[in-house]
């Protein structure tokens, strides 16, 4: 239950005159202070965002109690549609829940997958403040406002020539950043007329993992060690008792890959490092001895140097806005914005093995090389015993990137009027087009890479490829042994680079009254009342080759098509169209003390049908000091486009097997690690897992049988499976119940402080999700009904190897979410005797008492899951800005809190479990001051360091449910490090 809370303003308490009536986010009635609405309303101006130390609107906002970074550049390195984007969730409860307005207007989605907007589309400039509304909003601005609204407000009155540059530059390598804003405005024609034009620009070089941070290069993994002596470092400080005699106590080991640039062949028998020839016959390495094989974490491959942490970005945002007042009662205006934003991420360079699987659903392998192959090299062919199995790192193709070029195009125009002494009336309408082109070259094609290792003699003392279609296609004679051993035309061949494009378009019109309905004992009944209409369609064009619509040929059923490493999101088109329309009351029941309000709002889809969003609350100030709120609402939100049209959409996903470890006679398997695992019967997960025709397979097949023991191996798949995403024609809406009530403290007797407290609580029922890859393939093994249930419906199974190829991710109104917390803030202003100057405090602090998913899991159990105390889930979040003013100076200092973590409070949460990892709580501190000078303080030169001390956050490696292999790019990390900058803002 916040009020306004805008830190640049130093009358924030006073009250407004009562002719001074502003609109709020949250209600579209005029009010005379922020302070008379029931909703929870925080304020960041854009004097906010410059002692932020950030240019980036999202990085900003994320410092406000309740909103949370969703998709970022630091963490979508990796993604296939979205890297680049710059998108915020409130309350955790993700982006397609928060809804992003302009000027209180609709804004086109920047995203294919979802509802979201990104903030880097918004010229920084433009926004003189943002104000956020946590909580449910649907009956104001309908659906997609569960968690609440994240409205926009562009300059309107400014006039002259303001010209803002900033240089920033990273202590470590990488990440300078340029930018320039330039605004002009200017009225006209009797100052009837009103122009403004802005223009941001930003430069961002990419940050990439080198040894100026040395924790992102760390070639290391959090596992359980193997009994093979290369991982007998294995780390006792950080694990105590986990070593080689403990392999199930995880701890921080080397992770190499042995997929090399000069290759490794025959299962480790022989390989080339460091410009020489390995192998365990004649040429061992001169640290070991008898017939050791190649080591990964000793002779492996570091591929995390040069891997992008914060990608580079370019962007391009221009602003036009005007207003004209056509008669003293009606007012029109138009704003245009322009968008344009190329983002680059580098992920490294794709690999090659003879295990590489290809084909729709892995249907096909790349293979061995035949023994008579012509470019084994003697130090291979003195460890053959038949065809040569190989992995390889491709370097010669280049690295791997992804490119995305987005431009928006937003329009917006309204039409304000007074229809008579009581009541005003505004008409408006938007468009909004959004495109998408995504490059990702230097991938690599398996069909082509297999054509180009079956090789044969050209008759005239040279090779060629074997298969006569394929040397028309230009198939070029492939040699991997070796670094730098594959020929330009052979890369060439082999190569893919891939593309695919979408673009989103949204039309809204509608208008409203809001006025004084009547008047009664305490005043008037405010009113507000209107109608909408919202269009919106998006068109996708996948990659030719992983388009699971149409492939190479058209025809989704062939086998020609998944012949490359890319994956890609699929082809699509649809649309849907919702009109709406609501209804806003505000009723004095005691005058300036007491005030019921309440809202209404009716929409139909033309694909779920109708839904219906309310809500209802007071709001009681008994004394100047003291005020309270409080809140119901009820929010439904309709599924997007995404959630019902998407045909699935590659994705990769982490598994633990409940099958792995199984062997021949039955036993070896532990208990599923899905949500509810420990309720499976062990007996039943056993029988089916026999009973798989892939798992049959493996025990049938005499190269899985260990040659020591005559036994079969145990069942050890891959971690690692594809699993598509995919919308649900039949999926419906999902319904939020939210309670919000709150406190605001401003004591006449303590000049310029305001505390406020407000909780909230939030429930969604029929909440629009699917089951985790992990949940999905637990259920289908632990049924009785194997495998004649839907979870088994979507799993596919390698029918050689047996392991899972991928899980089909539907979208289903599955559970039930719930979120409740406290939030708390202080702003402060104060002078201390004899010291000149005025100080200043912002404290923000927010704490999460619920966070948790209801659903059913094994044996048909309803269990409650939460990731409250996680790393990236903290309990609390908080923020303390110091401030110091005095004349022309301004200065200030900011702590940022970020709280630390369990690694995975479901299987691992107690420190004596083998697999628990947690980490502590960080610290950034980052200073801030800026001098005004000149006529009209026409000037303001100003400078800071952000992360003054440098804090990196902890190691967060591969192996951890909240870690990856680019090590430090989590929540609680900052791979920038410590930066400097330095801007100079000039009016005229």
């Amino acid at each position: 239950m916040a009020v306004a809370q805008n830190a640049t303003n130093e009358s924030q308490n006073a009250a407004a005159p009562a002719e001074d009536v502003i609109t709020v986010t949250g209600s579209r009635i005029q009010r005379a202070s922020n302070a008379e609405s029931a909703v929870p309303l925080q304020v960041f101006s854009a004097e906010d965002l410059q002692e932020s130390g950030t240019t980036d609107l999202a990085e900003a906002l994320v410092e406000l109690p309740g909103v949370s970074p969703s998709i970022s550049p630091k963490n979508s390195n990796n993604l296939i549609q979205t890297s680049g984007l710059s998108t915020i969730s409130l309350r955790r409860l993700g982006d397609d829940r928060t809804l992003v307005l302009i000027n209180g207007m609709r804004a086109v989605s920047n995203s294919g997958n979802s509802d979201r907007v990104s903030l880097s589309t918004l010229p920084v400039g433009f926004v003189e403040r943002t104000e956020v509304t946590t909580g449910g909003a649907s009956a104001i601005y309908g659906s997609d406002a569960i968690a609440g609204v994240a409205n926009f407000m562009l300059e309107d009155d400014f006039e002259g020539l303001s010209v803002d540059a900033r240089y920033t530059t990273p202590e470590a390598s990488g990440g300078d950043e340029y930018r320039a804003n330039v605004l002009w405005g200017s009225r006209f024609q009797d100052d009837r007329g009103y122009v403004l034009f802005g223009v941001s620009y930003r430069d961002l070089e990419m940050i990439r993992a080198d040894d100026t941070r040395p924790e992102s290069i760390a070639a290391i993994s959090f596992d359980d060690p193997s009994t093979s002596s290369n991982d007998a470092f294995a780390d006792q400080l950080n694990a105590p008792g986990c070593s080689t005699v403990f392999t199930e106590r995880h701890c921080f080991l080397g992770s190499n890959s042995s997929y090399t640039p000069g290759g490794v062949f025959e299962g480790g028998d022989a390989w080339f490092v460091d410009g020489q020839w390995f192998n365990d016959k004649s040429l061992q390495p001169s640290d070991r001895s008898g017939s050791s094989d190649f080591f990964s974490d000793v002779d492996g491959y570091n591929y995390r140097p040069g891997r992008t942490l914060l990608g580079a970005r370019e962007l391009l945002n221009i602003g036009l806005t005007s207003s004209y007042e056509f008669t003293p009662t009606m007012t029109g205006s138009v704003t245009a914005l322009y968008s344009d934003i190329e983002s680059r991420t580098a992920g490294g360079y794709q690999t090659l093995g003879s295990s590489s699987d290809f084909g729709v659903q892995e249907a096909f392998s790349v293979g061995n090389m035949s023994s008579s192959h012509p470019f084994i090299p003697a130090e291979v062919e003195e460890t053959r015993s038949g065809s040569v199995s190989f992995t390889r790192r491709l370097v010669e193709l280049g690295e791997q990137a992804r490119i995305n070029e987005r431009t928006t195009l937003r329009l917006m125009a309204d039409l304000d009027g007074q229809l008579n002494d009581r009541f005003d009336w505004t008409m408006f309408a938007t468009y909004g087009h959004f495109t998408q082109d995504q490059q990702n070259p230097n991938e690599v094609n398996y069909y082509n890479a297999q054509q180009a290792l079956d090789i044969e003699s050209d008759g005239n003392g040279g090779y060629q490829c074997s298969d006569a279609a394929a040397r028309a296609d230009g198939c070029v004679p492939l040699n991997l042994f070796g670094e730098g051993s594959i020929s330009e035309a052979a890369a060439d061949y082999i190569r893919y680079n891939g593309f695919a494009t979408q673009s989103r378009t949204q039309y809204t019109a509608g208008g409203y009254i809001t006025g004084d309905l009547f008047d009664i004992w305490a005043g008037s009944v405010k009113t507000a009342a209107g109608v909408e209409f919202r269009r919106e369609e998006q068109t996708t064009t996948g990659d030719p080759d992983g388009d699971l619509v149409g492939g190479l040929d058209g025809d989704p059923t062939t086998e020609d098509r998944e012949r490359t490493s890319l994956s890609t999101f699929p082809s699509m088109s649809a649309s849907y169209n919702v009109v709406e329309g609501y209804a806003e009351i505000d009723v004095p029941l005691i005058a300036d003390q007491l005030n019921f309000q309440a809202a209404a709002r009716v929409a139909d889809y033309d694909t779920i049908g109708t839904i219906f969003s309310y809500n209802a609350g007071i709001v009681w100030r008994p004394i100047d000091d003291f005020g309270l709120r409080a809140q119901y609402s009820r929010s439904q939100r309709a599924p997007n486009i995404t959630e019902l049209f998407s045909p699935p959409r590659p994705d990769s996903d982490s598994l633990s097997d409940p099958c792995e470890g199984l062997l021949q006679d039955g036993s070896g398997l532990d208990q599923p690690e899905g949500s509810g695992g420990q309720n499976a019967d062990l007996a039943i997960v056993t029988a089916n897992c026999l009973a798989d025709p892939g798992i049959q397979a493996y025990f049938s097949d005499v190269d899985n049988i260990d040659p020591d023991t005559g036994l079969y191996y145990e069942f050890d798949p891959s971690s690692s499976v594809q699993g598509p995403n995919s919308g649900n024609p039949n999926v419906k809406e999902e319904t939020a119940d939210t309670f919000t009530v709150g406190a605001i403290f401003q004591p006449r007797w303590i000049d310029n402080f305001t505390l406020i407290v407000d909780y909230y609580s939030i429930e969604i029922n029929d909440a629009i999700t699917s089951i985790s890859t992990q949940d999905t393939v637990d259920l289908c093994y632990s049924a009785a009904d194997y495998p004649n249930n839907k979870f088994c419906d979507v799993i596919t199974r390698s029918p050689t190897s047996g392991e899972v190829v991928e899980v089909i991710n539907y979208q289903e109104n599955l559970n039930s979410e719930t979120v409740e917390g406290i939030d708390l803030s202080i702003d402060y202003r104060f002078e201390l005797p004899k010291v000149p100057g005025r100080f200043d405090m912002d404290f923000r602090f927010s704490h999460y008492i619920t966070d948790e998913v209801e659903f059913e899991g094994i044996a048909g159990t309803v269990l409650t899951s939460t990731s409250l105390g996680e790393i990236n889930t903290p309990e609390n979040e908080a923020r303390l800005r110091m401030g110091y003013s005095n004349g022309p100076f301004r200065t200030s200092y900011t702590i940022t809190y970020a709280e630390g973590g369990v690694d995975d409070l479901l299987n691992n949460p107690n420190p004596g479990d083998d697999r628990y990892f947690s980490v502590g709580d960080e610290y950034f501190h980052r200073v801030y001051a800026s001098y005004t000078f000149g006529d009209d303080d026409q000037y303001r030169v100003y400078g800071g360091v952000n992360n003054i001390f440098d804090n990196l956050g902890p190691l967060l490696p591969s192996g951890l449910d909240n870690g990856s292999s680019l090590n430090i790019v989590e929540s609680l990390n900052d791979p920038t490090g410590r930066e400097f900058y330095v801007g100079l803002r000039a009016s005229f």
